[in-house]
C-alpha cells in the first residue's frame, strides 16, 4: 500500500510538471478530449451535453425543461472549442444565448462542424429557422450583435460582459473546477442573474491528466497546498470539493442548492490523500457532480450580494 501510494504520488508529480510545461508553451488549447476535426463526434458531444443539462433542469424544477427554457436568456460559462451548444439551445427556443470564456478557442471551429451540427438540429425546424441560425452564427463570427453572444475576457468579469439582472438560466460543463476564484464567479453570477434564475453546472472533480485520471482519479488531492500551488497554472483544477461550492452559492443568495453525483468511486481509501481532504465533508468518493440552485433574491447596490 505504501509503495503504491508513493508510486502514484511521484507519477502524479510528473504529470503536473508536464502539464505546467505544456501550458506555458502552448496555452490552454484542448477543452475536448478529442479533435475538433472529428465533426460528427463533436456535434454529438454538444447535443448530449445540452440534453443532459435539460434532464437535470427538469428534475430540479419538476417541470418540462424544454418549456422552461423557451424564451429565456441563457448564459454558458466556458463554452470551450465551439458555439455548437449555443446554436442547439437557440434551436430549442431560448431567446438569447450568451457565453463567456477566458480563451478564444471557438474562433478555430471549422465551418464543416457547424454544418454537421445544424443538419443534426434542423429536424423539425422550419427552413427559415435554420437559415436564421446560420445568420446568427455569421454575425457572431464577424463581431456583430446577434442572439448568439460570445464574449472573451481574460478577467472573466461577467457583470462587465453582460450587465446585471439579465440572465434566466446558467449552464456550465466542466468549467467550475477551472476557476481560480470560484467564489468571485458565484458572486458575479448573483449579479448578472435575475430573481428566480436557475443554474445547472456539471463539475469534474477528478485529476485531469488523461492517463493518471483513470489509474488514480483523486491524484491531485495527494499533495499539500504549497506543492500543488507551485505546479499549478491558470485553469488548472482548483481542487474545490462540492461542500465548498454549496457554501459559496448559499452565501451569495442562491437557494435549494443540490449536488447530484454523476460518477463516484465504489470505495474510497483516504490513504495517501493530503490531510486537508480527509474529512467526511470533502466526500472524496465523488468524482463528478451536477450542482443545481435557484437565485432567490437580488443583490444590493453595486452588484455585491448580501450574505445569506
Amino acid at each position: 500500500m505504501r509503495f503504491k501510494s508513493a508510486l502514484l504520488f511521484c507519477a502524479g508529480l510528473l504529470f503536473l510538471l508536464l502539464a505546467k510545461v505544456k501550458h506555458s508553451m502552448l496555452g490552454y488549447s484542448s477543452p475536448k478530449p478529442f479533435d475538433l476535426a472529428d465533426t460528427e463526434r463533436c456535434a454529438t458531444y454538444d447535443i448530449e451535453v445540452v440534453d443532459g443539462w435539460l434532464t437535470h433542469l427538469g428534475d430540479h424544477l419538476g417541470a418540462d425543461a424544454n418549456l422552461a427554457i423557451a424564451g429565456k436568456d441563457v448564459l454558458e460559462l466556458g463554452p470551450g472549442s465551439d458555439l455548437g451548444i449555443g446554436l442547439y439551445l437557440l434551436s430549442k427556443g431560448v431567446r438569447t444565448y450568451s457565453a463567456c470564456d477566458v480563451n478564444d478557442l471557438a474562433v478555430a471551429a471549422p465551418d464543416e462542424f457547424y454544418e454537421v451540427l445544424l443538419n443534426r438540429v434542423s429536424l423539425g425546424l422550419e427552413a427559415g429557422r435554420v437559415d436564421q441560425l446560420r445568420a446568427d452564427l455569421a454575425s457572431t463570427r464577424e463581431g456583430r450583435q446577434s442572439p448568439l453572444n460570445y464574449v472573451v475576457r481574460e478577467d472573466f468579469d461577467l457583470v462587465e460582459a453582460f450587465g446585471e439582472n439579465v440572465i434566466d438560466i446558467v449552464f456550465s460543463q466542466a468549467a467550475f473546477e477551472h476557476f481560480d476564484d470560484f467564489d468571485a464567479t458565484v458572486r458575479s453570477l448573483s449579479a448578472v442573474c435575475r430573481s428566480g434564475a436557475v443554474i445547472v453546472a456539471q463539475i469534474d472533480l477528478k485529476t485531469h491528466s488523461r492517463w493518471i485520471r483513470d489509474k488514480d482519479p483523486n491524484n491531485i488531492y495527494r499533495y499539500p497546498e504549497w506543492l500543488y500551488s507551485a505546479l499549478a497554472f491558470r485553469g488548472a483544477p482548483n481542487r474545490v470539493r462540492p461542500n465548498r461550492y454549496v457554501n459559496a452559492f448559499e452565501r451569495h443568495g442562491w437557494t435549494g442548492v443540490t449536488v447530484t453525483p454523476v460518477s463516484r468511486l465504489g470505495a474510497f481509501d483516504d490513504f495517501g490523500v493530503d490531510a486537508a481532504f480527509r474529512d467526511r465533508a470533502s466526500q472524496m468518493d465523488l468524482l463528478s457532480v451536477v450542482l443545481c440552485a435557484r437565485r432567490a433574491r437580488k443583490v444590493s447596490g453595486g452588484g455585491s450580494p448580501k450574505p445569506s
